[in-house]
């Protein structure tokens, strides 16, 4: 179906479009997966983003699940020659949140407070 580099820019350009159209925007975030492609992350990243957070998990109890630990796992899960802002990394927990760990739903809601609040401060 898709056989060259258009066609998935194509299909790329498909998938933004219909994020946004059901929310996404500069604090939600609907597709942790859209997200580490905007900033040309290989799916790998993806997984290994998965695993960590997935083991990070398995070793905290809900009350103790912290937001600068989740940044600190990030930035040693990502690719050792790239670097993220703290902005971009709190959409990847809020992306993750949403889609694959009910269980960070209370610190993605308080990182979008603070975002929000942040943004609105800017205006």
């Amino acid at each position: 179906m898709l056989e060259n580099k258009e066609s998935f820019r194509l299909l790329y350009q498909a998938i933004s479009e219909l994020s946004v159209r059901i929310g996404d925007n500069q604090i939600e975030t609907n597709s942790v997966s859209l997200l580490l492609l905007d900033f040309d992350f290989e799916h790998e990243v993806f997984d290994k983003l998965m695993l960590a957070i997935m083991k990070y998990l398995g070793n905290v109890s809900l009350d103790d699940i912290n937001h600068r630990e989740l940044l600190v796992l990030i930035d040693q899960t990502i690719p050792e020659d790239r670097q993220l802002n703290e902005f971009v990394k709190n959409k990847i927990i809020i992306g993750f949140a949403n889609n694959y760990f009910p269980e960070l739903q209370t610190v993605a809601n308080d990182i979008k407070n603070e975002m929000g609040m942040s943004i609105a401060k800017s205006k």
